[in-house]
């Protein structure tokens, strides 16, 4: 049986390479820049770095670990001393799918945790949607940036 609830998946193709994706969505400073909730991620100790949620002020913890040989970036977010690796992107080559060279599809997976309160998990879904938008529009105009 699956529970509708559990998890939300945003995706989109990119016009980047799969490695050029990898590094900047595990870069803190170019997470930073688009995830809402961990806006202007800065280093507190190591592997850990400090945002705040565009909502509410809070402030967010977030560990970035790349698996590069699998096309995933695990996120674990929570609070300094504790975070769940409950975000993960996968970058998979566009070719796979049929796609060009040089292209990849980005899939953000959020899993819900239990017991949370049903508008911030709406609100966590409503804002993967943007937050997917701002990964494609952000990768593909740096890469502009670095082919130019």
């Amino acid at each position: 049986m699956t529970h509708p609830d559990c998890a939300h998946i945003a995706s989109t193709l990119v016009s980047v390479p799969v490695d050029f994706a990898l590094d900047r969505l595990s870069d803190a400073g170019f997470v930073g820049g688009w995830s809402l909730g961990s806006m202007g991620l800065a280093p507190v100790a190591p592997g850990v770095f400090k945002g705040i949620s565009l909502f509410d002020g809070s402030e967010a913890h977030v560990d970035i670990r790349i698996h590069r040989d699998l096309g995933l970036i695990d996120y674990g977010v929570g609070a300094a001393d504790l975070r769940v690796p409950r975000i993960f992107i996968r970058v998979t080559p566009g070719t796979v799918l049929g796609h060009a060279e040089g292209e990849c599809l980005i899939t953000m997976t959020a899993l819900r945790m239990a017991g949370s309160d049903g508008n911030r998990w709406a609100r966590t879904c409503t804002t993967h949607e943007t937050e997917i938008l701002l990964i494609k529009a952000q990768l593909e105009t740096a890469h502009v940036g670095v082919t130019s």
